[in-house]
């Protein structure tokens, strides 16, 4: 199970466009306001994703999973407005990103899913948005942060990866 989403993720990852991991715009470094502007576009589409679980799954322990991954993220989001706001720069999220991708092949592959089917549908899903967007982060976002920002991609896919344990006993119960 988790091989095979790792190897699942890893296809989605390898077969985006380049310019939509991290929206690559050759090699030039990420600013401080493009950092968080791209983990603010990251972290709204994860929100988006907790929510349709949410609204269309049956079993219990799915839609607390979709809360608690939905609660995470929105207060990464808070912080991530107060950084902004202390710092003194805006946040505009890039207009294409690996999560826009990641989202619409959930929308797609959900639809039309619905009790156990869309559950289990949903945890596998959400797995492998975790590992891509985990993926991403060191393959195209690490690389083109400059030192005094590095500490914030390492802690950033450090909390994604510390968010797939519950996912991954979730997924247990639907093999």
């Amino acid at each position: 199970m988790k091989i095979g989403a790792t190897c699942s993720a890893l296809l989605v990852l390898c077969g985006l466009p380049r310019q939509s991991g991290a929206q690559a715009s050759g090699d030039s470094l990420l600013t401080e306001a493009a950092l968080y502007s791209l983990y603010t576009k990251r972290v709204d589409n994860t929100i988006t994703l907790a929510n349709l679980a949410l609204t269309g799954a049956t079993d219990p322990k799915v839609r607390e999973a979709a809360k608690n991954l939905a609660g995470e993220h929105q207060e990464a989001r808070e912080r991530t407005e107060r950084i902004a706001r202390d710092h003194r720069f805006s946040l505009a999220p890039p207009a294409h990103d690996t999560s826009d991708v990641l989202l619409t092949q959930v929308r797609n592959s959900l639809k039309g899913k619905t009790g156990r089917a869309f559950d289990s549908a949903w945890v596998n899903l959400a797995h492998q948005w975790l590992t891509t967007l985990i993926l991403d982060n060191n393959r195209a976002v690490k690389p083109r942060v400059p030192g005094d920002l590095r500490p914030v991609a390492a802690d950033h896919t450090t909390w994604l990866f510390h968010q797939l344990p519950a996912i991954d006993k979730l997924g247990k119960e639907f093999k």
